[in-house]
């Protein structure tokens, strides 16, 4: 019996040690290492800059807490088609376009086929031409938003004539106006061995279209890995290619946006150009991580242990009895809330606001101020505690 004491301890203590680990690696995706002390976390830093969101995809299937599988959904006559097709294979992401891979939307998008991930949906998201009705409606799910910070990720495209892969933002659009979209790139080899990134204001009367092309020389795009990155700031957006700025782009953005992942396929009459039919299946968009940081502001230092300090005071304005109800929600409500921390960084977090009682109800009729508090999605509650967001509600006279 002594003898099989080592050895039971031994996989108890393994066992113990991958536990670990995976909870680790779960705190590291959203930025941060619980050091065991239920109301304190342990920040990452590079540099000047704090690590707010990491996922280096190891494992399947994606996080669902963070990632949505069904591409804007809201406009496809065919959900199925809209959902992507990938597998995570040794840390990588591979986004799979197949020869059965349909149409996701042959009413308005064409031949155009896709498997994308993005870290938020809701109905009506990116109305990408005029004429689009809702075929579907949404529940709204924003798993991973940011305002402003370092984006990277590390990716290899599809080599296959009439395919792109592209990387790109849209805003949340709790209003209309939120609407702004940001390709960090679409890469095709119709296009050359070249990054091309795009600006569309679409109806963000503060920005503006903008693009570039950049030329990135000896770089193998379709067969290495290289270092896709932007800072986005309140001025705009620096763009580098392996560590290198290629381009930028002034806009004031002043709202979150949700990350797209996307690989495509256009077989008839596409924009990127020829398709090549001989080009063998399946052809794989590779993504091998993606990161974000924000950075500590100049008159702040890096800390050891990570605390919220304060949130942004939110406020919502109506005109009395003027308002419209969708998935128990106020439509054009703020979706998210602003955390503050000890280093001076913030983070933007989806929010669930309170259900609208028949109490609540009664005070959006008749001019007045009241409150209402939500449950912040997203945060660990070694942070959070039982931190709630709040709003101030404005309701105005209607005349």
């Amino acid at each position: 019996m002594k003898k099989q004491i080592k050895p039971l301890i031994t996989v108890v203590l393994l066992a113990v040690f991958f536990f670990w680990l995976h909870q680790s690696d779960y705190a590291l995706l959203r930025g941060w290492q619980a050091n065991g002390d239920e109301t304190e976390a342990i920040p990452t830093y590079n540099g000047d800059y704090r690590l707010i969101f990491d996922d280096n995809f190891d494992e399947s299937p994606l996080d669902p807490t963070i990632w949505n599988e069904q591409y804007l959904a809201s406009w496809t006559p065919d959900m199925e088609a809209a959902r992507a097709v990938y597998e995570v294979v040794d840390g990588n992401l591979n986004l799979i376009i197949n020869e059965d891979t349909q149409p996701w939307n042959p009413e308005f998008d064409g031949t155009v086929r896709t498997s994308s991930v993005m870290t938020g949906n809701r109905t009506g998201l990116h109305e990408f031409k005029q004429g689009l009705e809702v075929r579907n409606d949404i529940e709204p799910f924003m798993g991973f938003i940011s305002q402003y910070g370092v984006f990277e990720i590390r990716a290899k495209m599809m080599n296959s004539l009439g395919n792109m892969c592209a990387w790109w933002l849209v805003g949340i659009q709790d209003t209309p106006e939120q609407d702004v979209e940001v390709d960090v790139f679409e890469n095709a080899l119709n296009f050359g061995n070249v990054v091309t990134a795009s600006l569309y204001a679409h109806r963000d009367p503060l920005a503006r279209e903008q693009h570039f092309i950049y030329d990135v020389g000896e770089a193998d795009l379709s067969n290495e890995f290289h270092l896709y990155t932007f800072e986005w700031t309140p001025e705009g957006f620096v763009f580098y290619f392996d560590d290198e700025e290629i381009g930028t782009f002034q806009a004031e953005v002043v709202y979150p946006m949700i990350s797209i992942l996307s690989a495509y396929e256009g077989r008839e009459n596409w924009w990127v150009g020829p398709f090549d039919p001989a080009a063998p299946y399946p052809k794989v968009f590779q993504i091998d991580y993606m990161k974000v940081w924000k950075k500590v502001p100049e008159d702040f230092e890096q800390v050891d242990k990570l605390k919220i300090v304060s949130q942004d005071e939110a406020t919502f304005t109506m005109a009395a009895g003027q308002y419209a109800i969708e998935h128990g929600q106020l439509v054009g409500f703020p979706s998210y809330v602003t955390l503050r921390y000890n280093d001076g960084t913030d983070t933007q977090h989806w929010v669930k606001w309170e259900e609208l009682t028949p109490a609540i109800l009664s005070k959006l009729d008749k001019p007045g101020t009241f409150e209402m508090e939500g449950e912040i999605i997203g945060m660990p509650e070694a942070i959070l505690g039982n931190r709630k967001a709040t709003i101030q509600i404005i309701v105005s006279q209607n005349e």
